[in-house]
């Protein structure tokens, strides 16, 4: 849970300069919430018994910065909004610490993550004046999600550029690889489909590890390719979503059978021309967009 401390409120002159100084808190609680995403990784990766708690501790006391608190149950999630309010602060985001650290796919279908959004959909009504924003499961609250992306959204996330340096990376600089990797995949994803590339290819680096692409050798990292669009949402089979309607669990060399044959068909045709493991996941693009703010990492839109 991250809150905006309580500040001296300057007297507003107008509707606008009070929406500017709501703004601006929200601003912050989002780029504190980026942030410690970063701590978390920068920490080593999986979240231990008592790290949490160490990282808690280590927070800046600066009376000027938003405070964090991790919380290991629904119970002490809305006793550090209940505190957080009570001292006076005026933006509040709750984040699940699965969705920041990548762990879609246990902790996110927790249940008592649904009995979380009930509770402070309850705190929201008692305190309307606080800017309270919970993003997590059931994901049905879109002015919420909307001013998460909004706020987290990273600054060229499709830059030519980033295109660029993702067929140096992958495809040796190849445009001629690329447009047949490309025309593969093309063949066999649902009409309307968008194509994006994440991963350690845009950005260079792997962000679990920070282990530089293909620094094991060549052709040894994959390529990470998202499918939106709601006709490649259904192609997967129903058992494998990691959140139904939301995300699906990867199309992969070790999972073949999780989606219709005409995906893995192109999938592993595009894999034989990349001359590299490529692993196809179906996404929301708000999900997408929502995953690469928070944890900084870019991404490219390939077409669709």
């Amino acid at each position: 849970m991250v809150a905006r401390p309580p500040r001296p409120a300057p007297v507003a002159a107008s509707d606008l300069d009070a929406a500017a100084r709501d703004a601006g808190a929200r601003t912050d609680v989002w780029r504190a919430v980026r942030d410690e995403v970063a701590t978390l990784h920068a920490a080593g990766g999986a979240v231990r018994p008592g790290r949490l708690d160490a990282l808690a501790a280590a927070i800046s006391e600066d009376d000027d910065d938003p405070t964090v608190v991790y919380a290991a149950s629904a119970d002490e999630a809305i006793d550090a909004v209940h505190a957080a309010i009570d001292s006076g602060s005026s933006a509040v985001a709750v984040v699940p610490v699965g969705l920041a650290v990548d762990d879609a796919g246990a902790s996110l279908r927790d249940p008592d993550l649904l009995e979380l959004h009930r509770r402070l959909d309850s705190v929201g009504r008692e305190h309307p004046d606080v800017e309270l924003q919970y993003v997590g499961p059931p994901f049905d609250h879109a002015p919420v999600l909307e001013a998460a992306v909004a706020a987290l959204r990273p600054a060229g996330s499709e830059e030519p550029a980033l295109l660029a340096g993702a067929i140096e990376r992958a495809f040796d600089g190849d445009l001629d690889r690329f447009a047949r990797f490309m025309a593969a995949l093309q063949a066999g994803v649902p009409a309307g489909t968008r194509l994006v590339l994440r991963g350690s290819a845009v950005q260079g680096s792997s962000y679990k590890t920070g282990e530089p692409f293909d620094a094991r050798g060549p052709g040894t990292s994959d390529l990470d390719v998202v499918l939106i669009g709601e006709q490649a949402m259904a192609a997967w089979a129903p058992d494998a979503f990691y959140l139904p309607g939301v995300n699906t669990q990867p199309l992969y060399d070790e999972a073949r059978d999780i989606a219709e044959p005409t995906l893995e068909q192109a999938r592993a045709a595009a894999q034989e021309v990349a001359g590299r493991p490529v692993a196809l996941q179906a996404m929301a693009r708000w999900f997408l967009d929502l995953r690469s703010g928070l944890q900084g990492t870019p991404y490219v839109v390939l077409g669709g």
